[in-house]
């Protein structure tokens, strides 16, 4: 199921007379994750602005945080052929009131042309316009990305062009889309083959590979260790270096090192755990462990005391 969203705005009321429309509903959403109930008054202000709100600014809104504005417009009878305005009273009035509500129906429409500049800008577009934007840009968003992220990678997507083929464009690939800070080492390769003379280690050290250019060659360090990574996150990370890097280009990963951890004997034991340096010595009596064997104690192999 998916996890209920919490508001942590305060539910105040912010001041939005005079603004314009679209900065008001961004202001109320921004500021007390509030919307707006919008009425269209003939007013002398410019159109499409708020000239009264309520709550008054600073009050509490309600459990619903609707904020009720009025929004400065025009009759439209004004642009009707005078015969329509000089009729009475009455008839003037009902007319009147009639085209309003064609107002209210495209107060939307007017809106958005009014700020239509906003919808090109990833930062302050409405969410339900993310996707239509992301695909000017030839950019699949995914279900799983919350709306902070998807404004960051719309907004990064041109510069993410641009670098492609870089280290610096896989490093902000890797950052965008796998959430992972890695370093990127132009001109290293971590196997150096096999050297006579020198320490070599099949699967650590040395691979099986065709020959390749330090010139054409980095390395991609990742802040995890090996153990520890999902293979989830590693296929994520294989398949961006993949489609990021140029197509000579030779690369390999690097994770953190993991220190070896070998479980404490007392002495060599045939059969069980013992390696010679590390938890087993071959030596005199100094190396032999102290032992509570009554079979070794009766063969006086147990450790003398000076």
């Amino acid at each position: 199921m998916a996890e209920q969203k919490v508001e942590t705005t305060p539910a105040i009321a912010p001041p939005v007379l005079g603004l314009p429309l679209g900065e008001a509903r961004r202001m109320a959403r921004k500021r007390s994750g509030a919307r707006l109930e919008i009425k269209l008054v003939d007013s002398e202000a410019k159109a499409l602005t708020i000239v009264r709100q309520f709550p008054e600014p600073g009050d509490e809104l309600n459990q619903d945080r609707v904020l009720k504005v009025e929004v400065a417009t025009k009759p439209w009878i004004q642009f009707l052929p005078g015969i329509y305005q000089d009729a009475d009273e009455e008839n003037a009035d009902f007319l009147q009131r009639f085209l309003l509500i064609a107002q209210h129906l495209t107060s939307g429409i007017e809106e958005n042309l009014e700020f239509i500049h906003e919808l090109f800008s990833a930062r302050i577009t409405q969410e339900k316009w993310l996707p239509w934007l992301a695909s000017w840009l030839a950019m699949p968003l995914l279900e799983g990305w919350d709306e902070e992220k998807r404004r960051e990678i719309i907004q990064r997507t041109p510069e993410l062009y641009r670098l492609r083929g870089t280290a610096a464009g896989l490093k902000l690939a890797l950052r965008l889309f796998a959430d992972v800070k890695a370093e990127i080492h132009e001109g290293v390769w971590p196997y150096p083959g096999m050297v006579i003379g020198k320490s070599s280690t099949i699967g650590k050290d040395t691979t099986l590979s065709p020959p390749v250019f330090l010139s054409q060659c980095f390395t991609v360090e990742l802040p995890d260790k090996k153990n520890e990574i999902s293979r989830e996150n590693l296929r994520t990370v294989q398949a961006l270096v993949e489609t990021e890097k140029p197509a000579h280009a030779h690369y390999a990963l690097v994770f953190q090192e993991t220190e070896p951890t070998y479980d404490a004997v007392p002495f060599l034991h045939v059969g069980k755990t013992g390696r010679i340096g590390v938890d087993a010595r071959i030596g005199g009596n100094e190396d032999i462990p102290a032992t509570q064997d009554e079979d070794l104690q009766a063969l006086g192999l147990s450790k003398k005391k000076s």
